[in-house]
């Protein structure tokens, strides 16, 4: 009987397997781990070198590219439509519009009036625009011992030569002409 020895000679396949893991690793990979070339632990080493190898290799090989740097240049539209002057657009510049339209139309359809959109505080601000208008307006009545403003100079067969407004012929204490019918603040 012999002790085996520590020191085992390498053999021409275990060469041949160390010169094909280093020159072609795929290939010495293959020869190692189907040969059975050396022990589990000398061909996971060689396994792990020829794979790091291979990755230099690769590295080295791989072409780099050089990327030129490409400045975007701005393009000019052949036709544009120009902006209103001093108003910022944006997607709902005119929601405003758009909502009132659309509830207009509902209004409409149920078969009310655009009055009905305005609000309470909207409606008395409209009536109050309307009377001033209309304490605004200009009026005729005679020169003295007046009962009537009129609407015209000539009513009927009486000439007004005095004009004065709607406010003023009230603040006289002058009624207006139940036949021409002249303009009359609502109260």
């Amino acid at each position: 009987m012999q002790r085996p020895s520590r020191q085992r000679a390498v053999s021409s396949r275990g060469v041949v397997g160390i010169v094909l893991s280093l020159l072609m690793p795929p290939v010495g990979l293959f020869f190692l781990w189907t040969q059975g070339v050396f022990r589990t632990r000398g061909r996971m080493l060689l396994t792990v070198i020829s794979t790091v190898e291979m990755m230099f290799l690769f590295m080295w090989l791989t072409p780099k590219q050089e990327l030129a740097p490409r400045v975007p240049v701005p393009a000019a539209p052949v036709a544009v439509t120009a902006a209103p002057e001093g108003e910022a657009l944006n997607a709902l510049y005119n929601i405003e519009q758009l909502l009132y339209e659309q509830q207009l139309a509902q209004v409409l359809a149920a078969g009310g009036t655009e009055r009905d959109l305005l609000t309470e505080e909207q409606k008395l601000q409209e009536a109050s625009d309307q009377n001033e208008a209309i304490y605004n307006t200009i009026v005729y009545s005679v020169y003295s011992k007046a009962t009537y403003y009129h609407s015209g100079k000539v009513c009927g067969n009486q000439t007004n030569g005095r004009e004065l407004t709607v406010r003023q012929a009230i603040q006289e204490g002058l009624s207006a002409c139940p036949d021409c019918n002249p303009p009359v603040p609502e109260l």
